[in-house]
């Protein structure tokens, strides 16, 4: 059971402890139970086929059943790092595999994406599954161009605070991007690849906030579809390009995209041997060689280029020309005359 707590939060929050229950479901050979979205104020039960008092039932099955918690203390005294072999080790220390009848339960976003690796398909299946992405995935594929490179950039502003001095991002929770920087980032592609790409907006912005983007830039947008969360984020992890928010949806679409991505610098921790990483050793304050320290210990001795998914991008929009020949690659990769079973051809390198 992946717990919803209070009122509920947003699509990427919500996605972590359900692929994480997920995984339990299989180590345990048990049924998985979907949120209880009739608790969440985004009414996501619409979206997933649940009934809007599905919370009932969920708090009926924890008072008739035993009901053991898989925490982050849990988490982390059996290992850490890849949830399935920690869930493992705690299912033979508490006995799970000889009980028949208990709930476990999980919540929080503590282990980040990193730890459900595993459950990644599962993620974007589900959210395939879900009740409007098909449709409205079908509309933003007519509305694009497949021959330009694609670039699906995430504005949160609608739930957020707004955006506060560069060097308060770390400190404060949940601000909005500067406008500017948006801005800035169409700009320097608009620079590079002229009119070979497209801009694909994903935002809950109002018009006047993003004015300064949309009147300077052509977009593509969804903001004519309802219930588009989980399409919307379907959208961008298709992209050949992200454009980031500091948000776990964006997150998310990162996590299910194989594609470069481009990240808020202030927003990011600075790490003195001079990486960057989205929270420090914070999540890692139990295991000092956790996998954020770890990843740091590779850049200081590696011995060539480093090639990072993620770029950092300051305010001025300055995009590393790795990230941009990528965004280019990747478009070039998935053109239908290249690809044999879309019909097209390809050339033998002797």
């Amino acid at each position: 059971m992946p717990r919803v707590r209070r009122r509920g939060h947003g699509l990427g929050n919500e996605l972590l402890p359900w692929a994480r229950a997920f995984l339990a479901s299989q180590v345990l050979n048990a049924r998985l139970l979907t949120p209880a979205f009739g608790m969440n104020r985004r009414g996501y039960w619409r979206d997933f086929h649940t009934a809007p008092d599905d919370w009932i039932y969920h708090r009926a099955i924890e008072q008739l059943l035993p009901v053991v918690e898989f925490a982050e203390t849990d988490y982390l005294a059996h290992g850490g790092g890849d949830v399935v072999r920690a869930l493992r080790s705690f299912a033979t220390e508490r006995k799970l595999y000889d009980r028949h009848c208990f709930v476990l339960a999980t919540d929080g976003l503590w282990g980040g994406f990193r730890s459900v690796e595993a459950a990644r398909e599962f993620i974007r299946a589900t959210l395939y599954r879900s009740r409007y992405a098909g449709r409205n995935l079908l509309q933003i594929h007519e509305r694009l161009d497949r021959q330009k490179i694609t670039v699906g950039m995430h504005v949160r502003l609608g739930d957020f605070a707004p955006p506060v001095a560069t060097d308060q991002y770390r400190q404060v929770p949940n601000a909005s991007l500067p406008i500017d920087w948006f801005c800035n980032v169409a700009a320097s592609l608009q620079q590079a690849f002229h009119d070979d790409w497209q801009l694909l907006l994903i935002t809950d912005g109002r018009p006047e906030q993003l004015q300064p983007l949309t009147d300077a830039f052509p977009c593509v947008t969804t903001a004519d579809m309802l219930n588009n969360d989980c399409s919307d984020v379907l959208a961008l992890a298709a992209a050949d390009l992200l454009v980031c928010s500091a948000s776990t949806y964006s997150s998310l679409a990162a996590f299910l995209s194989d594609s470069p991505y481009l990240w808020f610098a202030p927003s990011l921790h600075a790490h003195p041997e001079g990486c960057f990483s989205t929270h420090g050793f914070s999540a890692d304050r139990d295991d000092p060689q956790g996998p954020t320290r770890l990843a740091v210990d590779r850049y200081v001795h590696r011995t060539g280029a480093w090639i990072s998914r993620g770029a950092v991008v300051d305010l001025d929009g300055y995009i590393p020309p790795g990230a941009l020949s990528a965004a280019a690659s990747r478009r070039d990769f998935r053109q239908a005359s290249s690809d044999l079973v879309r019909s097209g051809v390809a050339e033998r390198h002797r």
